[in-house]
């Protein structure tokens, strides 16, 4: 067991209130990573004594999922989150501790090797990103073991989606049974659930289900300067695999004759450049952004076809940026249909239309999408769930 400021047992580190923990931390830069980062340093802020749980990837895990070793240690990783939730402007991180996980290449996820909860300080209240991804290993400590008084799970993957998406009958079946067993596991290990959209099958465990914002946007974001007089650029953002809707923004960009600048890195990027390439798109890819609120000034359109998610942080950012946002019609863009600015399509058909039109409208200041995914107001919310 690895902890960091001070380096501790979890036996010498004291009962907390609240155990934040995730699949998945900076700098790989996904849902968990930056949700767990905030829940942390956002409830800590509010006076509760947390601990922020992360999982620890050796030197060959390191090499597979980043490409080189960026952290010697544990304790390396801990200063690198400190210094970078900071300039994420998010409040100063709890003690950290470390649980060993081991990254696959093959399917793009992280594996919890070792029990998370028995690893955790003594505490009242847990918080846990993604639980069934926690009992993938079938070791991990039930919440009757736990012996806290609320364990509540953020879900926020939609794996019987990703499983389905080579459309063969077998891969069929075995997303209902990776689904059947995944609710298994929220029961067990959580007493809340909590989804990020209706875009989850929660079918047998509405009794756990609670909705609730629970998740928010950086500070950097609402501080976006304003659409420009006469902008009318149009970008996307995201993981650059096909299931993120990337063949259509080529196919958009090639009809419409509409030059989209695309920011992202992912397994599939040869492939998709290849792609714009052969088809002469007018697609330019500009590689990931660590900061990609200092790029968003020069545009006025987020184009974002993926209809994998569960919900999807880059388009709240832009909506909090004060962008227009073009969307699929898919459950998990459902939380944004009330929010101003959002052009929402049914067919792939129909994206050149709703582009169009974002391209030119006015747009409304972001009040609201700034207020909702607030996060400072997130973690009172997320405190007033736990507690109650």
């Amino acid at each position: 067991m690895f902890f960091s400021s001070p380096p501790a047992s979890s036996t010498n580190m004291g009962p907390v209130d609240i155990v934040v923990l995730t699949t998945a931390a900076l700098p790989w830069r996904t849902g968990p990573a930056i949700f767990s980062l905030w829940h942390a340093g956002g409830l800590a802020a509010l006076g509760y004594r947390v601990a922020y749980g992360v999982p620890w990837l050796d030197a060959s895990s390191q090499k597979r999922l980043w490409g080189e070793v960026l952290f010697a240690n544990p304790d390396e990783q801990a200063r690198w989150l400190r210094a970078e939730a900071l300039r994420l402007g998010v409040p100063p991180l709890p003690d950290i501790f470390f649980f060993k996980g081991v990254f696959s290449k093959s399917l793009f996820s992280i594996f919890i090797v070792e029990d998370a909860f028995a690893a955790s300080p003594p505490a009242r209240y847990f918080l846990v990103q993604e639980p069934e991804h926690f009992g993938w290993i079938p070791f991990y400590s039930s919440k009757r073991r736990i012996g806290a008084e609320k364990t509540l799970g953020i879900v926020m993957t939609n794996y019987g989606s990703y499983i389905r998406r080579p459309g063969r009958p077998d891969r069929a079946a075995f997303a209902k049974i990776v689904e059947w067993r995944h609710k298994q596991l929220m029961r067990k290990y959580a007493d809340v659930i909590v989804p990020l959209s209706p875009a989850i099958d929660l079918k047998g465990v509405e009794d756990l289900v609670r909705w609730q914002q629970v998740t928010g946007v950086l500070k950097a974001f609402a501080q976006v300067p304003p659409v420009a007089e006469g902008n009318d650029r149009v970008y996307f953002l995201g993981r650059l695999t096909w299931d993120k809707g990337l063949q259509c923004v080529i196919d958009v960009a090639k009809r419409m004759g509409v030059a989209i600048d695309v920011y992202g890195d992912g397994p599939d990027n040869a492939a998709i450049q290849k792609s714009a390439a052969d088809k002469q798109s007018p697609v330019r890819f500009l590689g990931p952004s660590a900061s990609p609120w200092e790029a968003m000034g020069d545009y006025r359109v987020f184009f974002n076809p993926s209809v994998s998610e569960v919900l999807c942080t880059t388009t709240a950012e832009a909506l909090v940026a004060g962008r227009h946002v073009v969307l699929p019609n898919c459950p998990a863009n459902q939380p944004f249909f009330d929010l101003p600015n959002v052009h929402v399509y049914d067919t792939p058909d129909q994206a050149d239309a709703a582009l169009r039109v974002a391209m030119a409208a006015a747009v409304v200041p972001p009040i609201k999408a700034q207020e909702r995914f607030d996060w400072a107001t997130v973690c009172r919310l997320v405190a007033e769930l736990l507690v109650a």
